[in-house]
């Protein structure tokens, strides 16, 4: 990003930097769980050591430029009889395929030295932003806990904390913007026809934007309005100049029962319903170009059907992870990528990303993993004649990367031509 404000800058430094770890009193692993296997009364005296510098713990590995040896720690009662971790970096070690998600995709954490701190280390990728969190059981059940040590954490009550290693992308326009520097939020209802239910959305009007100014549509305001807030991107984004002010709508959720239109009645809702709305309710002009319609996951699938089979209506869409694994029943999987036609000549531009550790195989996706179905969708757009990008971060499925996908796409959609 270019020109961020200097409060911002000094905002985000102050949110994103790891505690400076001192490197004499950095104790390793092995001595702590030494000290445990000799003393095991002496938890909290290696707990004490063993957070200082931060969690998690992150070490260089030798001869190893690209990956980093990331280890998780809990502490935990003495009741306590299992702890896993909970985050789209257990890829790296996960056995395929993934048919039940806690059995198979989360992976257990092992007591150091016998004790009630539970430890699991990972070789990541130094590029790579994720969250996590634990999963612990105990004589009440399964809880899933945050880590309280770690200063990251995405927003919202008991968000999870997140990893992020030393080659992570720019996340200036992540940093937290004061309420009172943007418009308030406008909360209003559509009574939709095509979804048969009342649509709530939260409407965020662009700082120092007009009504001609464009439009971020997302879907999920639970997700983009309180764990990664959307607005904060883009007034951070428009702060910098490196996108226009643009007002931000969040869409309630995706209606699971969708699919079986084909997602057509989500086309129905946001070109006849939601953006007439806007446009009389808000007086906000929204040409077909200035409408950029996103999502993540089925979402991003939805925002991308609604931009193919109503193209006159959406200027840009942007699909984080979108699932163009999945298709109706009966067929067979990508269905989306077969039955793409012609690009007319008010076709939207086409943005797609997804994550470097998308490469799982479940039982959902049937071995057509996101990576490989979104670089295939975006081959199948080009084919038909749709300007179309597609970005690979760093991470997985998960809300800590797609924030920064969501910044980086709406900066490729705004670069200058060259």
């Amino acid at each position: 990003m270019t020109g961020m404000p200097l409060l911002l800058a000094l905002m985000l430094a102050a949110q994103s930097a790891d505690p400076a770890p001192d490197a004499e009193a950095v104790v390793s692993l092995a001595e702590m769980e030494g000290l445990l296997l000799t003393q095991p009364g002496a938890v909290e005296q290696a707990w004490t050591q063993l957070r200082r510098g931060g969690l998690p713990r992150v070490e260089a590995i030798a001869g190893d430029n690209d990956r980093s040896r990331v280890t998780f720690l809990y502490k935990a009662g003495s009741d306590v009889t299992g702890v896993r971790l909970n985050s789209v970096v257990n890829a790296v070690q996960v056995d395929w395929p993934v048919e039940d998600f806690v059995r198979d995709y989360t992976l257990p954490l092992q007591p150091l030295g016998g004790s009630s701190i539970w430890r699991l280390s990972l070789d990541l990728p130094r590029d790579v932003q994720a969250s996590y969190s634990f999963l612990v059981t105990g004589p009440g059940g399964t809880d899933r806990v945050t880590d309280p040590h770690n200063p990251r954490h995405l927003r919202g009550r008991s968000a999870e904390a997140v990893v992020s290693l030393d080659q992570v992308a720019d996340m200036s326009a992540l940093a937290a913007v004061p309420a009172s520097w943007m418009p308030p939020v406008d909360l209003q209802v559509v009574e939709s026809e095509a979804l048969a239910r009342p649509v709530s959305l939260e409407i965020y009007p662009a700082a120092g934007g007009t009504p001609a100014s464009p439009v971020l549509i997302l879907y999920d305001a639970f997700n983009w309005g309180r764990r990664a807030p959307a607005r904060e991107i883009v007034h951070n984004l428009a702060a910098a100049g490196d996108i226009p002010p643009m007002h931000v709508v969040l869409i309630d959720q995706l209606d699971p029962d969708s699919e079986h239109s084909l997602y057509r009645d989500q086309s129905a809702f946001i070109v006849d319903e939601l953006l007439p709305f806007l446009r009389t309710q808000m007086g906000w002009q929204l040409a077909r170009e200035d409408v950029v319609l996103g999502g993540a996951s089925r979402r991003g699938l939805s925002a991308a059907i609604t931009g193919l089979t109503r193209p006159g209506a959406i200027g840009a869409v942007l699909s984080l992870s979108g699932s163009f694994y999945w298709s109706p029943p009966g067929e067979a999987p990508e269905w989306l990528a077969r039955h793409l036609i012609e690009a007319p000549g008010d076709a939207p531009r086409f943005l797609l990303a997804a994550g470097s550790l998308e490469y799982i195989v479940t039982s959902t996706n049937q071995g057509h993993v996101m990576l490989e179905t979104n670089r295939n969708m975006a081959a199948a757009l080009r084919g038909a004649g749709y300007q179309t990008g597609i970005d690979i971060y760093p991470g997985g499925h998960d809300m800590a990367a797609w924030r920064l996908a969501l910044a980086d796409s709406l900066q490729t959609l705004y670069a200058p031509a060259d």
